[in-house]
């Protein structure tokens, strides 16, 4: 019944490791991304199973590479998707091999009698965060490379999953307070953390470092405990996924740039962020934007009702047969775009 949702973990027959991308799938694959391939030259796993990252950045040129690599390499995980008009990689449920839920592997973590120190640290932050928020620890989940086994102590960090959007903006509020609190446990970056991280945005996104900065400002879902880096992604529940494979098509029209008025942030925390808005200008002649939608957590939950933003990205002409309407959509992280669109604040 819960399907496969947002930040969930696919294992296939060649040892790769595909880490899912939303709650919306066909009904014979799932939408996925490659993560980690066996390498013996990897970083993660183990000395008997080594893997390496497919990407050196989570960017759409990198994405476009990976995308291509496997579509030549093995092009079962690659498909068009009539829906969304693109082509993206995949798993067919035939093969995959194995399947991560990040809250299973959260609550095993908990009842095991043995952890090494970073499965520690993962369960002891869930706990903190659970008893300042009052959200329940089964809302909570562990994804990436500890929800896989193939984490490394030294260096790897924890990336938790926070279900339902209610509980997103609940942990939301929280860490924005508690991360410039001088007593809390959690700290954000040094100073020279953040400047490494302003000039990689900065170096992998079309902004310049002003721009970069004004970002990191407004990022709320990173920081530090017990001075291991960890991330915070909310995600969806079943429950809350209105919408199957299909529902929508999505018809690409045009690249476009202009400013826009945040006017709705319900739907901005969970991928795809959403954002609902008015247009002030850059929107074609007898075309009404109604939102801007993007894949790239950079954007997530960054923006708040009367922000004014600068946006370029794909035009799409979207046609939702459940509710019988027609709108339109700005979408900033496509394929299309090249690694040329943004989503940033004026």
């Amino acid at each position: 019944m819960r399907g496969f949702l947002d930040r969930d973990f696919l294992r296939t027959g060649e040892d790769f490791f595909f880490c899912v991308v939303g709650g919306v799938h066909p009904r014979d694959r799932v939408i996925a991304y490659l993560k980690y391939v066996p390498s013996p030259e990897g970083k993660w796993g183990r000395m008997e199973a080594a893997y390496a990252r497919t990407m050196p950045n989570y960017t759409i040129p990198s994405l476009a590479t990976n995308i291509q690599w496997l579509a030549t390499q093995y092009p079962q995980y690659v498909f068009h998707s009539r829906a969304l008009n693109i082509r993206m990689s995949a798993v067919p449920r035939r093969l995959i091999a194995a399947h991560y839920d990040p809250r299973t592997k959260l609550q095993q973590l908990v009842q095991a009698q043995e952890r090494d120190p970073l499965q520690d640290t993962a369960v002891h932050l869930v706990a903190h965060l659970s008893d300042e928020t009052s959200i329940p620890p089964d809302a909570f989940g562990v994804t990436g490379s500890i929800l896989t086994d193939i984490h490394q102590p030294a260096f790897s960090d924890i990336d938790l999953v926070c279900y339902g959007l209610n509980n997103g903006w609940t942990i939301k509020r929280f860490l924005q307070n508690a991360l410039t609190n001088v007593d809390s446990r959690l700290t954000k970056h040094s100073r020279e953390e953040r400047d490494k991280v302003v000039t990689r945005w900065a170096t992998d996104y079309p902004l310049t470092r002003d721009e970069a900065a004004a970002i990191y400002r407004r990022r709320w879902n990173y920081g530090f405990f017990q001075a291991t880096p960890f991330s915070i992604h909310v995600v969806k529940t079943r429950g809350e996924i209105n919408e199957k494979y299909g529902d929508q098509t999505f018809t690409p029209l045009t690249i476009i740039e202009g400013r826009a008025t945040i006017r709705d942030v319900h739907d901005a925390l969970a991928l795809p962020c959403t954002y609902g808005v008015d247009f002030l200008d850059g929107s074609p002649e007898g075309v009404t934007v109604e939102a801007i939608v993007s894949y790239d957590g950079l954007y997530g939950g960054i923006f708040d009702v009367g922000d004014v933003v600068q946006v370029r990205g794909k035009l799409e002409r979207v046609v939702d047969r459940r509710r019988g309407r027609v709108y339109h959509r700005v979408l900033v992280g496509s394929l299309e775009a090249r690694g040329k669109d943004y989503l940033k604040p004026i």
